[in-house]
């Protein structure tokens, strides 16, 4: 089956995302429907894993906020910047899954799609019945799953034990949080100073000069 796909596409090599779904395909009906049924459900966890980047999107932006707060302990800062610091992996993960999975594969599902039912058109091919289809949807169910089991097996994912004390990353988010503190004696003192000044200015308009005392007459005996 994947030599006759091959010839009938013109190409020598089949991509990875769609070679399993060729080679459990009995014919290219088969096959067409294997593709589709895997498109539907990449397509379904594409739209999965960016409603999860906007909830995760709204959670770090709520941690942040609280964690500018001057009412909280640092102790509860750091928590914070933690937690903050596994959303950004996780938003991180679920953008590389979307752009080099999800997006990447539905490319090339689009493009077999495409290109199967134009050749099918032109050979006119009978439509497989409902029984036949519904067991295809489940092998490519099936397919897809042992597809991703690996390939997350091979990339695997690295586990970074908590520190005691915050590392780069955690610091960087605590310097988020933090914004110059107010310095209300500064203030108080100027304020002060300013209601002062008038009253000052005031009192030395209307304060009477001082006379200087007059030497004292010398009497001269006669």
């Amino acid at each position: 089956m994947l030599d006759k796909i091959r010839k009938m596409l013109g190409v020598k090599d089949l991509p990875e995302e769609v070679t399993p779904l060729y080679r459990g395909a009995r014919n290219e009906r088969e096959a067409l429907v294997l593709l589709k049924e895997a498109r539907r459900r990449d397509e379904s966890r594409r739209r999965r894993a960016m409603a999860d980047l906007e909830e995760l999107d709204r959670a770090e932006e709520e941690l942040l906020e609280e964690g500018k707060s001057d009412s909280i302990s640092e102790a509860r800062k750091l928590m914070l910047a933690r937690r903050i610091k596994e959303i950004r992996w996780k938003m991180q993960e679920l953008n590389n899954r979307i752009e080099n999975i999800y997006n990447k594969r539905l490319k090339v599902l689009n493009e077999h799609v495409a290109s199967l039912e134009t050749i099918l058109e032109l050979t006119s091919e009978a439509l497989p019945d409902k029984k036949t289809m519904e067991d295809m949807a489940i092998k490519a169910k099936q397919l897809l799953e042992d597809l991703e089991k690996t390939k997350e097996l091979a990339e695997g994912i690295a586990l970074v034990p908590e520190a005691a004390q915050p590392d780069d990353e955690e610091k960087e988010i605590l310097r988020e949080m933090e914004r110059p503190a107010p310095e209300p004696e500064r203030e108080r003192a100027v304020e002060k100073k300013e209601e002062l000044r008038p009253v000052k200015e005031k009192e030395k308009k209307t304060e009477a000069p001082v006379r200087e005392k007059e030497p004292p007459e010398i009497m001269f005996e006669e």
